[in-house]
């Protein structure tokens, strides 16, 4: 057994993972476009839609291509689209270019790295898949420093359209490679039936739990990640250094990302679950109830931290409830969940900014659904096993 899969599927996280760094461009876009904040936020919540159906047809496209075509197919797509928002100075670039075609590639390229991810490698694959989460936020912390100074220097479409070069660069490296390591087709990859059926699986109460928890958690999570940014600025971060707020935040999910595969090991997916929407609730309560740059900074790092580790916990969690063959089929329904807060967080955010002309209900708003998140999350029946996150056999 080869790690290259893993490499690959860590390089493609960690690529577009540069979704994480939004925030940086949103002044920026808001100037150049003469766009109002809501407007701007409509791109980047159009681009959680896409990179949800990309996440919902990533199994079957598994089944009438390779994987290592597949990330050539969709990284060109992905610089396309980032060309396409970065070339045309509109509104309407932005949401074609930046919200349907980067947002549906970034939803593919996800699901393809944690399919690759999962397969037979000679590491525990708790850790395999902790690593591959981890990458995504690896690159939302890398990217808005190199954003910011492409900005300072040459505005924020230069920074699209350098990205989209980059982009096609790695897929077809990211193709190559993967090719060449000719790994082992997932063992879910002729899983069930078509696109739609069998929708809430043969574990209904499970997938409902689970696909609201994603909706609470998520929902607060990216109501305030999404405008990391404006948010510590809005606190008393200066403007210049505002991008310090989505650094900590993917510096905090990186660590979390990396842990919780291998704490659900320990202790079972629904018990870090829980605590991770009480560690979600908790920092923004106490922005609500003593604001400050200081506490604003801690708050969303804490959230990231905790939405970092949801990202590891999740696909085991999902894993230990229906098995590792079952997971990109399941997994990726349950990804709706995902689309849908990341449609109605950023965007709620950036409305209640519009009305208020601050984030303080964003954040009371986030907290609220956070706690509901505990209760929901609680209602998960005990796991029997978390066998499937062991070790895989060596061949």
């Amino acid at each position: 057994m080869s790690l290259l899969p893993l490499v690959i599927a860590i390089l493609v996280n960690f690529s577009m993972g540069a979704f994480y760094g939004w925030s940086v461009l949103v002044a920026p876009l808001e100037e150049s476009i003469g766009a109002s904040r809501s407007d701007i936020s409509l791109a980047y919540s159009i681009a959680f839609i896409s990179m949800t159906v990309g996440m919902f047809v990533t199994h079957s496209l598994l089944r009438i291509a390779s994987l290592p075509y597949l990330i050539f197919v969709v990284f060109t797509l992905a610089g396309l689209g980032s060309a396409l928002a970065g070339y045309f100075e509109a509104l309407w670039s932005l949401i074609i270019g930046y919200g349907i075609l980067f947002g549906f590639a970034v939803g593919v390229a996800y699901f393809l790295a944690m399919t690759a991810a999962s397969l037979n490698l000679p590491i525990r694959r708790s850790v395999a898949l902790s690593m591959n989460m981890s990458a995504f936020a690896g690159g939302g912390l890398v990217w808005p420093p190199i954003f910011a100074m492409i900005i300072d220097w040459q505005g924020p479409h230069a920074v699209l359209l350098l990205f989209a070069v980059y982009l096609i660069l790695v897929g077809s490296l990211g193709g190559l490679v993967m090719r060449a390591a000719r790994p082992d087709a997932h063992p879910g990859t002729h899983e069930g039936g078509g696109l739609f059926s069998d929708i809430l699986t043969d574990k209904p109460r499970v997938f409902i739990l689970l696909w609201l928890g994603f909706i609470f958690i998520g929902f607060a999570a990216l109501m305030s990640m999404g405008h990391a940014a404006g948010i510590v600025a809005d606190f008393g971060i200066p403007a210049g250094q505002a991008y310090w707020g989505p650094m900590l935040t993917n510096l905090a999910y990186i660590c979390g990302a990396l842990s919780a595969g291998i704490v659900c090991d320990w202790i079972g997916g629904r018990r870090v679950l829980i605590g991770l929407t009480a560690l979600t609730a908790i920092p923004l309560f106490a922005l609500y109830f003593a604001p400050s740059a200081a506490v604003s900074l801690i708050a969303l790092a804490v959230v990231g931290g905790a939405f970092g580790a949801s990202a590891s916990a999740y696909p085991v969690t999902v894993a230990g409830y229906y098995g590792v063959a079952n997971l990109p089929r399941v997994y990726g329904r349950m990804s709706t969940a995902y689309g849908l807060a990341g449609l109605l967080g950023p965007l709620a955010a950036g409305l209640l900014y519009v009305w208020q002309g601050d984030y303080d209900f964003a954040i009371l708003i986030a907290g609220v659904l956070a706690v509901i998140g505990i209760a929901n999350m609680w209602a998960l029946p005990k796991m029997k096993s978390t066998a499937p996150a062991a070790p895989a056999p060596a061949g």
